[in-house]
């Protein structure tokens, strides 16, 4: 039986992981959601999403299916009003200051009252994700999130929270290397912070010579595609969140700050080289789209494409 073409089991791929995220926010009825899937470091998803609602009159949320999962969820704004059930009884009343952190285990099926407006991030964490986690770090499994009904305070879950937010104000942009480096990293702090994880002393790691040689040759010889940490680190017979810390101990760089340099100096040689439009250049390249070239060359350059080529040109 012939093999179906990469383009059907991307298409495939991709509602899967519409079908996924659509079901841990569906409880809510909201003005805005934004979402990212990103593998996990086996087999499990990661996810994070953003609801808004501007007005006071959400009311109950729908009860949440029985699953081995943790939401992980920080106020983007105050939510003055607020009521949160678990298995029906009610837990806490009351508001979540801006920045406030609380997790729901969804096998004490939350539901919450919002009586007030909410601007929420929340990151989906499965028990499949905790365990890979683990069996990363050589440490015993995490058997559940916990933080106080009332919520908690927490610089790291915030500052994870807002570097995704130009990510989730443009999804379709977000390369599949950065969102899984960001949410395997969210993923781990979810398992030290709240999860009690204390993995064994950790040893400095680096790449071998044949190892980085062998990366960058991937990199460089998929510059136009939307290359993973997952198959750069299975080449080299490691783990994401391994390879991901070793190529930076090595290089200096993550592997998604190195493909995006690359990728604007390819930019760079075919402007000048080429008589190809920026747009098709973009493509080449593996930028999402036009715009998105234009704004990652004018961050690293100083100026849009349009005027570099303008200026090397004459």
């Amino acid at each position: 039986m012939p093999e179906a073409p990469v383009t059907d089991l991307l298409q495939a791929k991709r509602q899967s992981d519409r079908t996924y995220a659509e079901r841990y926010v569906r409880q809510f009825k909201t003005d805005a959601i934004a979402q990212i899937v990103a593998p996990g470091r086996k087999t499990s998803r990661l996810l994070v999403s953003r609801l808004q609602h501007d007005s006071p009159d959400h009311g109950l949320t729908e009860p949440m299916d029985l699953d081995a999962v943790f939401s992980v969820l920080i106020q983007l704004r105050r939510q003055d009003r607020r009521e949160l059930y678990l298995d029906g009884k009610l837990v806490h009343r009351g508001s979540f200051p801006e920045r406030t952190v609380s997790i729901v285990n969804h096998w004490q099926r939350p539901t919450a009252n919002l009586l007030s407006a909410f601007d929420t991030v929340i990151f989906t964490v499965s028990q499949a994700a905790l365990n890979e986690a683990a069996e990363d770090q050589g440490a015993p499994p995490v058997q559940e999130l916990v933080c106080e009904v009332e919520g908690c305070f927490d610089d790291t879950v915030w500052h994870l929270a807002q570097s995704l937010l130009p990510a989730l104000e443009r999804p379709e942009e977000v390369g599949s290397m950065y969102a899984e480096g960001v949410l395997l990293a969210s993923t781990t702090y979810f398992a030290h912070a709240f999860g009690g994880m204390r993995p064994p002393p950790d040893a400095r790691h680096r790449l071998s010579p044949a190892q980085i040689e062998r990366a960058i040759d991937l990199m460089q010889g998929r510059l136009g595609e939307d290359i993973s940490l997952s198959m750069l680190a299975a080449e080299m017979d490691l783990s994401p969140r391994h390879f991901a810390r070793a190529f930076r101990q090595t290089t200096g760089e993550t592997p998604d700050r190195w493909l995006r340099r690359q990728r604007v100096e390819r930019a760079k040689a075919m402007m000048r080289e080429t008589a190809l439009s920026v747009s098709q250049i973009a493509t080449s390249c593996g930028f999402a789209s036009p715009a998105h070239f234009s704004r990652v060359f004018a961050s690293a350059v100083g100026v849009s494409p349009n005027v570099w080529r303008t200026q090397i040109l004459n």
